[in-house]
């Protein structure tokens, strides 16, 4: 097994074991896989006392993913961040602080850190911040507004496994959600970035404002010959909270918001992304569950595959909800944190309609930082699910 992956020119860079087996990274061709035991031991990995455990905790040994704000400023004070970014910013860690915390998170088997903010070029100390992730071992990632692309940002990109650019919307839509700048100043970055040989794709938030002109965003992306669209639905976290009514979805919206997306990704052949927030959309229309699990399709997996780290060096299991927990603690807190515990019980602690629901292991209750906002409470269903809204109006109609 080895030496076959060798002659196939596939580079492993980095392992971990697990108490299935392991996961490993590889660079060439990029991927991140989950393996068993037989095929660590194939490829020259003999033995982890994790093998012992005849226990399995229901979650990983650490995240393989940390999404990092490493500053909340950003110059753009768009109406909907979600982290209620400001031009000043709250108060953020140092360059040596910022190097530790990923020192740690490389220690503890992270793979990649999807960095942002803010806008993170505003850290005057960004690209070493880059160049640090490489020299360790983690690779990074980008989201950025893409307003202010010069020499100095495209080099630092260059060091990106992907850059996205944050675009809701092409030309006169790009405010579409309250966001500020222009269209041509992302468009600008955009093949800036490609010419330069880096990664590009596109970060679209979905709200009822452009929602009917989705497809012009699919149709630019395959246009420039752009790697992917992720598309994030729209959040009540930070000033996204105080107008969400205006912003979030029609039911009739989340019910067609799947068919319609295979429509596009058929039709224009670019890869098409969805967070996790849109699982309950996507369950909604019955795909083979055997087929979901296979693709490793998954709904909220915070406090497992992934956790989010603050500006101010708080972590939390999600970006969009709050926890008051340092980072630097993160490796005696990974199995003890309440705040992440609370995200690996929600299964166990679903209530209907979600506990009968077959979809339950993979969509996990919905999005909490939605059942937190209209509820108030962590673990209720995700009111957008069609089926809870569904369920919600039977039981009043009983």
């Amino acid at each position: 097994m080895k030496t076959e992956i060798a002659e196939q020119g596939i580079k492993i860079d980095r392992k971990r074991y697990e108490t299935f087996g392991g996961i490993i990274s590889s660079s060439q061709p990029p991927f991140l896989a989950w393996v068993d035991r037989d095929f660590m031991r194939d490829i020259g990995y003999e033995y982890s006392p994790l093998w012992n455990n005849a226990h399995d905790a229901g979650y990983l040994s650490a995240p393989t993913e940390v999404h990092a704000s490493v500053t909340n400023r950003c110059a753009q004070r768009c109406e909907g961040c979600y982290m209620s970014s400001t031009q000043t910013g709250a108060t953020e860690l140092t360059t040596e602080a910022w190097k530790r915390i990923l020192k740690n998170l490389r220690d503890m088997g992270v793979f990649h850190v999807a960095l942002g903010g803010g806008e993170a070029f505003e850290r005057d100390d960004f690209g070493e911040l880059v160049a640090y992730c490489r020299h360790i071992g983690l690779v990074p990632n980008l989201t950025t507004s893409g307003q202010t692309i010069g020499e100095r940002e495209i080099e630092i990109c260059t060091m990106m496994g992907q850059v996205n650019i944050s675009i809701d919307g092409i030309k006169n839509r790009f405010a579409a959600n309250g966001r500020n700048g222009s269209f041509e100043k992302a468009d600008a970055a955009i093949k800036a970035l490609k010419k330069a040989g880096v990664r590009v794709g596109i970060n679209c938030v979905v709200s009822k404002k452009n929602y009917p002109f989705l497809e012009e965003v699919v149709h630019y992306a395959m246009q420039n010959g752009l790697n992917e669209v992720e598309f994030l639905k729209y959040k009540p976290s930070g000033r996204g909270c105080s107008d969400y009514g205006a912003y979030a979805l029609s039911q009739q919206m989340i019910r067609e918001f799947y068919p319609a997306l295979m429509k596009l990704s058929r039709k224009y052949r670019i890869e098409l992304k969805i967070d996790c927030s849109f699982i309950p959309a996507m369950v909604y229309h019955n795909p083979p569950k055997d087929m979901l699990e296979k693709l490793a399709v998954t709904g909220c997996d915070a406090g497992n595959i992934l956790m989010s780290v603050r500006s101010n060096g708080t972590f939390s299991g999600c970006s969009f909800v709050e926890n008051n927990e340092p980072v630097a603690e993160i490796t005696d807190r990974w199995d003890s944190s309440n705040h992440l515990n609370a995200f690996r019980s929600l299964t166990a602690k679903a209530v209907e309609p979600c506990r009968s629901c077959e979809y339950l292991s993979i969509c996990k209750s919905g999005c909490r930082a939605v059942s937190l906002h209209v509820s108030g409470d962590f673990f209720a269903p995700d009111p957008e699910c069609p089926r809870v809204y569904d369920y919600k109006r039977t039981m009043e109609v009983v």
